[in-house]
């Protein structure tokens, strides 16, 4: 296994964990390793399949603890319903499955992971703005939404929509969810 930086959330893998199975009491945390993980965005962002989050070593507890919601309440969830409800990990095959086998094809009309994307975080802007302490305000969450649309409808997600399509879309959705939470 590679060297864990001292101020890895591996070192605290315990009551992160406990924090996601607060959300669904399947989901866990694992660490990045081997050559799957070396590959353009998958070194960097936490991936997520059926019921396991896998997170690079490099990230700090509290990176981890903020990306949680969107992982467990949007894609954990996705592969449970995927599943038909009995658990995530049979989301894998086939619902899920079709989701990411045609990821690659055709590009620019990936809808379904675009769609995907913006449920999970939808999920994650409504929990945190919606929390009793350190909650994130409408800025932070219009930012957010504006920051993860490009990466969606960019290189890192292969292009699943045009780049204006998705920036729109998810500032949309972040309009409606904030409203929601400030009502």
């Amino acid at each position: 296994m590679a060297s864990i930086p001292a101020n890895s959330w591996w070192h605290q893998k315990g009551e992160l964990e406990l924090f996601a199975k607060s959300f669904d009491p399947a989901a866990r945390l694992s660490l990045k390793t081997g050559w799957v993980w070396k590959f353009g965005a998958l070194r960097t962002f936490a991936t997520t399949i059926g019921r396991t989050m896998y997170i690079p070593a490099n990230w700090t507890p509290d990176a981890v603890q903020r990306v949680i919601p969107h992982e467990v309440l949007g894609h954990v969830k996705q592969f449970r319903y995927a599943g038909l409800g009995i658990h995530p990990t049979l989301g894998i095959f086939p619902g899920m499955f079709f989701f990411y086998a045609l990821m690659f094809f055709p590009i620019f009309l990936a809808w379904g992971r675009y769609r995907l994307e913006l449920h999970a975080d939808t999920k994650s802007w409504q929990y945190h703005l919606n929390m009793p302490v350190n909650n994130w305000s409408p800025a932070i969450v219009r930012a957010r939404a504006e920051r993860f649309a490009k990466l969606v409808g960019g290189k890192e997600y292969l292009y699943s929509v045009p780049r204006p399509w998705a920036v729109w879309g998810f500032k949309r959705r972040a309009e409606k969810v904030i409203k929601e939470a400030t009502k």
